[in-house]
């Protein structure tokens, strides 16, 4: 991008796996210099040194969330190791961790050390339940907190039905730009002159929560209990579905009541946008969503109907008449397919790999790494030169590698 709003600004990412890197791969690529600290000899997880070592530490799974990053392999338990990260805090504008609360303090960098040595830094945390709480010590990944936060029970339509996980991990994920969004709302204050400590804390559950709020806060509001919709659309109309096609499935969005009678339109049958017969209450503006407004006898003529075509034909004739609609594919097909005919925001990068870089554009640019994912310990001695340390004899002693 021509401009980078985040450059001049260093950030400490002590985090591993997916939610807190994926925070500081968006403020990597909004331009800050992201040094990532791991403990030798196998460093985060994701790199999969012990069990994949042919990869190099580099997995697809570890580049997609740390391109564009420095690395500094550093030992934490070794006092040693933790004076170095004491002779870096004062160069940071940024201190992030997602370990279990306690581990850092243990460590010798809760919040409040970390602040007495440069009183300028955000300190932000990521964890599965937060700071704070009864359940603040519990463990978490994304598949237990699916479970623990209701999302794996919402899927599918039959209450009996056993839970079904999300097919990706869409908690990490969701913590992790939870978490990009919270330290760029705490360098904004901090900009406007706050000049108190700032500590940003996000869980896995909260995000969770966000994903499903439109369900959640009904309950909160109504104390209407979700329920298993399965594929039908949370607009509730008739014509939000996912439909058997000749070749496939095809999801549809005729919502409003407009919408809906270009949908039946389509299909040959107008007259399926009438009441009472089809339609339990038609309202009077076509703007109007049809909520809860179909019949069992209009949802089996509507599953009928559709077999008698494939679902890009369906797609695409429903489309050219403004109804949302699409063939149901697999995240593959999508990548081979539609998504190289948008302005895509993929990026190349020197080994070849391809990964996504931001999910938006300022001013026509999506912000993009230009750095593969660095293997373990790629800076450790660029870094410390920058301290003035010397590595090799860092280095003898086991601090760093």
């Amino acid at each position: 991008m021509s401009h980078l709003p985040l450059a001049g600004l260093r950030v400490l990412d002590l985090s591993h796996v997916l939610a807190g890197p994926y925070a500081t791969y968006h403020l990597a690529l909004l331009g800050a210099e992201v040094i990532k600290i791991e403990r030798p000899p196998f460093g985060d997880a994701m790199r999969d040194l012990a069990t994949r070592p042919a990869e190099g530490g580099i997995t697809a799974s570890f580049q997609g969330v740390n391109a564009g990053k420095r690395a500094l392999a550093l030992d934490l338990t070794h006092p040693e190791g933790r004076a170095v990260l004491e002779r870096l805090i004062p160069t940071a504008a940024v201190f992030l961790e997602n370990f279990r609360p306690g581990k850092m303090a243990a460590l010798g960098f809760p919040a409040a050390r970390v602040q007495a040595l440069n009183p300028g830094i955000v300190y932000a945390s990521i964890s599965a339940w937060g700071q704070h709480g009864v359940h603040a010590g519990r463990p978490g990944y994304d598949h237990v907190m699916q479970a623990a936060t209701g999302m794996m029970w919402a899927q599918g339509d039959n209450p009996e039905a056993p839970p079904v996980k999300v097919g990706f991990p869409a908690i990490d994920m969701a913590a992790g730009m939870m978490g990009a969004m919270a330290i760029l709302a705490a360098l904004l204050r901090r900009q406007r002159g706050d000049t108190g400590p700032i500590v940003v804390d996000v869980s896995m559950a909260d995000a969770a929560l966000a994903l499903m709020s439109g369900v959640a806060t009904r309950y909160l509001i109504d104390g209407v209990a979700p329920q298993r919709i399965g594929h039908a659309a949370f607009a509730g109309s008739p014509g939000g579905n996912v439909f058997r096609t000749a070749d496939g499935w095809l999801a549809t969005a005729a919502n409003t009541l407009g919408q809906f009678e270009r949908l039946c339109g389509a299909l040959g049958h107008p007259e399926w946008a009438t009441a009472p017969d089809w339609l339990r209450l038609r309202p009077a503006s076509p703007a109007a969503m049809l909520r809860d407004c179909g019949t069992p006898q209009l949802d089996a003529a509507l599953q009928q109907a559709f077999l008698s075509q494939g679902s890009e034909a369906w797609e695409a004739a429903l489309t050219a008449l403004g109804v949302p609609a699409s063939a149901v594919r697999s995240p593959a097909a999508f990548m081979d397919g539609p998504y190289r005919q948008t302005a895509g925001f993929s990026a190349t990068l020197p080994s070849g790999a391809e990964v996504l870089g931001a999910g938006f554009r300022i001013n026509g640019e999506a912000p993009r790494p230009d750095r593969d994912a660095p293997p373990l310990g790629a800076d450790t001695d660029a870094l410390l030169a920058e301290l003035g340390l010397d590595a090799a004899e860092l280095r003898a002693r086991g601090v760093v590698a």
